[in-house]
């Protein structure tokens, strides 16, 4: 029975408002880690990703062509699936959101590196840019992810 003053609408309000303070982090540290998985995995194999021209480029570009080519596209796919393998342990949020806006930061450099190719003109963005640019997405879902940290709560 409802208690006096809580409608049916009320009561179904507050579950569903509770489930999603519930499973809200963790549905997004599991998507973000499926995505992080997924793409690395696809850069273990030569052509496997639509992005592997652009990450190696910028690879060699930021350690002035130190790592390049087959080495600079694994390189890129072992950090997506470390990334990955930490968003899904469900453990040290502030550690999470540390790397997931480091990683964000560092895939970012290609609109700086490789500005003709990303712009079209001013704030026409390439299809590789607008790929990039989706990351600011990420960084919030890091500063959700280091919000869960048991300290803050």
């Amino acid at each position: 029975m409802l208690r006096p003053g809580i409608t049916r609408r009320g009561s179904t309000e507050e579950r569903v408002v509770r489930f999603a303070g519930e499973t809200g982090i963790p549905l997004l540290r599991a998507g973000l880690g499926v995505v992080y998985l997924w793409f690395g995995v696809l850069k273990l194999f030569p052509g496997g990703s639509p992005a592997e021209d652009l990450v190696q480029r910028t690879v060699s570009a930021l350690t002035f062509g130190i790592i390049h080519g087959d080495l600079a596209r694994v390189s890129a796919a072992i950090t997506e699936i470390g990334i990955a393998l930490v968003l899904l342990s469900f453990r040290v949020p502030l550690v999470t959101a540390a790397l997931l806006v480091g990683h964000v930061v560092l895939v970012s450099t290609p609109l700086v590196l490789f500005p003709a190719e990303m712009w079209h003109g001013p704030l026409q963005a390439s299809f590789e840019a607008q790929y990039i640019l989706k990351n600011l997405v990420t960084v919030a879902a890091a500063v959700v992810i280091a919000s869960s940290h048991p300290r803050v709560r």
